[in-house]
């Protein structure tokens, strides 16, 4: 079961990640001014990192052994 709940953080995970990289594109892509371009991608990706670094340590933090069975009961 533990298997079967990283497995699936690990595909929230990416998709966080692959949705970051399309604000930094658009972000990069569509502003007028590059200059806050720069400014506004760096502050994204810095508050992401922070976001993602703290979401990974509170998931690998879980004690599933205690809260997931080990048999289940069907």
């Amino acid at each position: 079961m533990r298997f079967v709940f990283g497995f699936l953080y690990t595909f929230l995970f990416l998709s966080f990640v692959i949705t970051g990289l399309f604000v930094v594109f658009h972000l990069l892509r569509y502003s007028l001014n590059r200059k806050v371009a720069l400014f506004g991608t760096l502050l994204f990706m810095s508050v992401l990192g922070i976001l993602l670094f703290t979401n990974a340590l509170l998931f690998f933090s879980l004690p599933l052994e205690e809260m997931l069975p080990l048999q289940s009961s069907f």
